[in-house]
C-alpha cells in the first residue's frame, strides 16, 4: 500500500508544546493512530462523533476514561458521551 501525507495547520504555540511533550519519532504514529481511532468511532457511531469532537463535547481524554470512573470521575451522561463510549 502506498503511503500518503496529511498536512495540518497548527499554531506556533501548539508546535512548541508538541515538540516539548511528544518525542519526534512518535508524532506521526500518534497522529495516524488518533485518525484511525476517530474513523473507527465514526463507522461505529456515525457523524455524531465528529460533531461531539468539533464542539468540544467529546475529547480524547473522555475516550480513555472507563464507564466505572476508575480515574475518580464519573463520565458525563450527555447524549454525545453516552452514545460514543
Amino acid at each position: 500500500m502506498k503511503s500518503r501525507r496529511l498536512s495540518i495547520e497548527i499554531s506556533e504555540e501548539e508546535q512548541i508544546r508538541m515538540r516539548n511533550l511528544i518525542p519526534w519519532g512518535v508524532v506521526s504514529r500518534i497522529m495516524r493512530l488518533l485518525l484511525i481511532q476517530t474513523m473507527d468511532l465514526v463507522e461505529r457511531h456515525g457523524d455524531i462523533v465528529l460533531g461531539a469532537l468539533v464542539s468540544g463535547k467529546l475529547t480524547s481524554l473522555d475516550l480513555l476514561r472507563k464507564e466505572d470512573g476508575k480515574d475518580g470521575h464519573k463520565r458525563s451522561k450527555s447524549k454525545y458521551k453516552q452514545n460514543v463510549g
